[in-house]
């Protein structure tokens, strides 16, 4: 009986779907503990690693991301890989192109690991950078860097699924004008699996 149990066992997981497992790739947006990256993992059943930090922008991301090994995965580890970058970018003096190619950069290696790039627009900045403590000329100044770096992301990436420009995010779902909330967090969330077809 305990044999017949084994084989059973052995057959049925030979059988069983492979867990569906998540990387997330970002800055600060991407970071908050339960935030949005984490209730998509959830509500997708799937398990998931984030290597985002506050602060970083493309080019650390960048750099993370070339330390997998991807010419040696048989199978890769990772089912989707989630980017979503810019912000410090558009907030720094780095220039449009250099973050363009950053993320398409990280486009090729999550296809080279084999794992599906979905790239995040993020949300409006017309409707949540405001009172962020920065000057008025800077503010807006950076805005506008943000706002002209993801409607080239939306032009020009390549190779990827892209999830467009949220619309349901506004300046309550942020607590200083830059990131978002549990609330927000939730709406981000919604809006990231609304937006994918997967």
């Amino acid at each position: 009986m305990r044999i017949l149990v084994l084989v059973l066992c052995l057959v049925l997981s030979a059988f069983r779907q492979p867990e569906e497992k998540i990387l997330f790739v970002g800055d600060s947006l991407t970071a908050y503990s339960g935030g949005w990256q984490h209730q998509v993992a959830r509500m997708r059943h799937a398990t998931h690693d984030n290597i985002s930090k506050g602060g970083k922008r493309t080019k650390w991301m960048l750099e993370q991301m070339k330390k997998y090994p991807v010419d040696k995965y048989e199978y890769s580890p990772y089912n989707e890989i989630y980017i979503y970058g810019g912000i410090n970018d558009s907030f720094s003096y780095v220039s449009e192109d250099e973050t363009i190619n950053n993320i398409q950069q990280m486009v090729y290696i999550a296809k080279k690991m084999g794992a599906l790039p979905i790239v995040i627009v993020g949300y409006n900045p017309k409707e949540v950078i405001q009172m962020t403590g920065y000057s008025n000329e800077v503010e807006t100044r950076c805005r506008n860097r943000y706002i002209k770096l993801q409607q080239r992301m939306l032009k020009e990436l390549k190779w990827c699924e892209i999830v467009p420009m949220d619309t349901t995010i506004n300046r309550t779902d942020s607590g200083d004008g830059i990131h978002l909330n549990s609330k927000g967090h939730r709406k981000f969330a919604n809006w990231v699996l609304k937006n994918l077809e997967l």
